[in-house]
């Protein structure tokens, strides 16, 4: 293997292995189960190549290579098919399409899935995945996380019975040794960082950072002050992390005013983000304004090519010397800075505005410090005066959290137990509480009578569903049930589907759009203003079907629902794009993920509909999934089948009378060019 990481290491241009990379090195050219904990930033990826290419040297399988995010799962992607590609790697990625076996990944020898991905593919008993030789999960420390955690353990647990070498990348981590356990893992932890990092705090009165004090003149530009003080010259890059969407905008605008730059190629940058969309929104217009000057705002609102140009101008041209990003996103953004800001050490949560963890914080401080460029990177929180001796004390001196398991939450615990029933490998209640035996939650509360009860619980309503029937002391998967599993959808929304499907009553789209809307994965639901409620539940009442008026008679949820199930039934009643995201306030990032996840929930419909032999249903189903995917009236759907034509080229055509493929495709190449062209 010294040939090959020689090689390696002349293509990543990279002269020598770091202290952390040496450490761990004879562990990764062994064969054990390792845990590597260490700041980020600090290399870990590079170990990961190294045991690809170990594992493809040797023939042991495929590796498969887990991430939280589907923008991280591109990422990486990306660097490993540039880098792997040498060595005669293939690499194959799949973030999407929860119910397919996908079976095309059998063809490469590293697959990139998100760790939802590999769950449905587990389900699904794709052939190929009794070839894997190897895991290796980045990010584990998100076994901690409240919205990914639990699936990350399920996957890592059902991983642990094909017995492949599992190889875990870790920030650092109070229980590390507590993780290694539980993997069976060597712990490789180390402190090192190739650039060396400074943190100061700001109070808006001062900013105390490496032993200076510098007097804050203006309060409410204190952000732009230290902004200008620390960058020494126009080569140095800033993250600045903020709550909200709405923050991250507002701030990113008031640095473009104050400290942005203008050239050539932030022009060209400026014009890319606008062709995004045919007809570009309010927020498309105000990020292209202020990437036009050096900044960028970066949320889950924004569109994913929106964002790929953002990743261009920062990471390789340089240009943009400023992103402005909400808190949530940081860990899907791999992006080093030489200085990075912590402008909110707070977040909303039901309970109020709550302290970020310390885990949290240390991940986005770690990304300050470039190695090409800067000796030291510099980490900023800003905080109010009354509260600095607290924010040095839990964030500067204070210790990293444990990461504990969050399996025992009933949805996740709900979702899982159905999946492993369906598997059919658990055949009785004896076998599935063996398998929570092997999980973290396990190995940390070791006693499990509390857990075994929410089990039992969650069987009998699985049962109470008809999604598993309990014959002779073996727990058996209806075909409803397993169908439910493979959709990848909560038991809970598949038992809301079965029930409307089930009830004789003629529906309209709207009655589907409710549905869609109060199923758990539509969640959150749009906001509703106090202005707002009274006409909605007028519209409401008036809307839906008689049974429906019945269930949703007080709570505050049932217009958020009806909003949001208004928004989907405007896009496909073909309302412009921009009257949508502002008549609803959403971004179109966040109108694309729900137009997304609706079509999703559509296709389920109609597979289920198909399993109870509902063939009206099935129909309305499939044809409602179509509108949701191409934002259309039901008659444009034979000209959107067409490669090319979306929903603003297939209005124009059929308005011209041009309403079939058969007549587009009799059209002359002028003839159909004018009327394409026609505004």
């Amino acid at each position: 293997m010294k040939e090959e990481i020689s090689k390696l290491l002349g293509i990543m241009h990279i002269e020598k292995l770091n202290p952390m990379q040496t450490k761990a090195l004879p562990h990764i050219l062994g064969n054990k189960n390792i845990l590597v904990s260490a700041p980020t930033a600090s290399g870990k990826t590079l170990l990961a190549e190294i045991a690809m290419i170990k594992n493809r040297k040797e023939g042991r399988g495929k590796i498969i290579y887990i991430v939280p995010l589907r923008a991280l799962a591109s990422e990486k992607y990306k660097e490993f098919s540039e880098t792997l590609g040498h060595f005669g790697i293939s690499v194959g990625i799949s973030t999407g399409d929860f119910d397919s076996v996908s079976e095309s990944l059998a063809a490469h020898d590293v697959i990139i899935v998100t760790s939802e991905k590999m769950d449905s593919l587990l389900r699904h008993k794709a052939k190929w995945i009794k070839n894997i030789g190897g895991a290796i999960i980045d990010e584990i420390h998100l076994l901690g996380d409240a919205s990914r955690g639990a699936t990350l353990e399920i996957v890592i647990s059902k991983l642990r019975k094909l017995k492949p070498r599992i190889i875990g990348l870790s920030a650092t981590v109070n229980n590390s040794a507590e993780i290694a356990e539980w993997l069976n893992a060597e712990l490789i932890e180390s402190n090192y960082r190739p650039t060396k990092l400074v943190v100061g705090v700001c109070d808006k009165e001062e900013l105390e950072v490496s032993n200076k004090k510098i007097k804050i003149r203006n309060k409410e530009r204190a952000l732009e002050e230290i902004i200008k003080y620390l960058t020494q010259s126009d080569d140095k890059q800033i993250i600045v992390f903020v709550s909200t969407r709405k923050s991250a905008e507002k701030v990113a605008e008031e640095l473009a005013g104050q400290i942005g730059r203008a050239s050539q190629k932030l022009q060209t940058a400026k014009n890319k983000i606008l062709k995004v969309l045919s007809t570009p929104t309010i927020q498309c217009k105000r990020l292209a304004s202020v990437v036009g000057r050096g900044v960028a705002f970066h949320h889950a609102g924004i569109l994913q090519k929106q964002r790929d140009i953002i990743e261009e101008e920062f990471k390789k041209e340089r240009e943009i010397k400023i992103i402005v990003a909400t808190t949530t996103l940081a860990m899907g953004i791999d992006y080093p800075a030489s200085i990075v800001v912590v402008r909110n050490l707070k977040r909303f949560s039901g309970a109020g505005s709550q302290f970020l963890p310390n885990l949290e914080v240390q991940q986005m401080l770690g990304r300050a410090g470039r190695p090409r460029y800067d000796k030291e990177g510099v980490g900023i929180l800003m905080t109010k005066s009354s509260e600095k001796r607290k924010i040095i004390e839990k964030y500067i001196m204070g210790p990293l959290e444990n990461i504990y398991s969050q399996l025992s939450s009933e949805p996740a615990l709900r979702t899982h137990t159905l999946s492993l029933i369906a598997s059919e490998e658990i055949k009785n209640f004896n076998e599935l509480f063996a398998f929570f035996n092997t999980t973290l939650f396990a190995h940390q509360y070791q006693n499990l009578e509390v857990l075994y009860e929410k089990i039992e619980n969650i069987v009998d309503e699985l049962v109470d569903y008809d999604f598993v029937r309990m014959r002779k002391g073996a727990l058996v998967c209806t075909p409803v049930g397993r169908r439910i599993s493979e959709l990848y959808i909560d038991p809970l929304s598949g038992a809301q589907i079965v029930e409307f499907l089930e009830r004789k009553i003629e529906r309209r789209d709207i009655d589907y759009l409710m549905l869609i809307a109060g199923c758990a994965e539509s969640r959150p639901l749009l906001n509703i203003s106090i202005g707002e409620e009274r006409k909605l539940w007028e519209e409401l009442y008036e809307e839906v079907s008689d049974f429906e008026v019945d269930e949703i008679r007080g709570g505050r949820d049932s217009v958020r629902k009806y909003k949001t199930a208004k928004m989907l039934n405007a896009w496909i009643n073909e309302k412009n794009e921009e009257e949508i995201l502002e008549e609803f306030r959403v971004p179109p990032g966040e109108l694309f993920a729900r137009r997304r996840n609706a079509e999703w929930l559509a296709y389920s419909i109609n597979q289920i509909a198909w399993m109870l032999n509902k063939t009206e249903a099935r129909k309305r189903a499939a044809v409602l999934e179509m509108r949701l995917r191409y934002g259309i009236k039901e008659e444009l759907l034979e000209l959107c089948s067409l490669r090319g034509i979306g929903r603003v080229r297939a209005r124009k055509l059929f308005n011209a009378g041009i309403k079939t493929k058969e007549k587009y495709k009799k059209l002359a190449k002028e003839e159909r060019e004018r009327i394409l062209r026609k505004n």
